[in-house]
């Protein structure tokens, strides 16, 4: 069974965004962290009026992992989009120059960096 992921947190936040003049106190008067997807507390909101130079913001805290592409993906994907390019470029001459490319640069299209 799988285990649920752990939910993704973002911040609110009273924040200072008056960038013509230095806040008449500090830069972040307060901070919540919620989970993803709720509103913002009544707290935060109790403490903003309009035209005081702070703002309600908020800012992703969690971040996901960054998926890798297999290299059997990349090298599919990198040739396809040189037959795009050159196809689109040079419709006559698109298959000699794109052996040239593939005998020029094979590991760039083997899907290595």
């Amino acid at each position: 069974m799988k285990s649920s992921p752990t939910p993704e947190m973002v911040r609110y936040s009273l924040a200072w965004r008056n960038p013509h003049t230095q806040p008449p106190g500090p830069r972040v008067l307060h901070a919540v962290l919620v989970t993803c997807g709720e509103k913002c507390p009544q707290e935060i909101l109790d403490l903003w009026s309009p035209g005081c130079g702070y703002a309600v913001t908020w800012e992703l805290v969690t971040q996901r992992p960054m998926r890798r592409w297999s290299k059997e993906a990349r090298a599919r994907v990198r040739r396809q989009n040189l037959e795009r390019r050159m196809t689109a470029k040079f419709p006559l001459f698109a298959v000699v120059f794109i052996a040239q490319e593939l005998e020029k640069r094979p590991q760039y299209y083997e899907g290595d960096y």
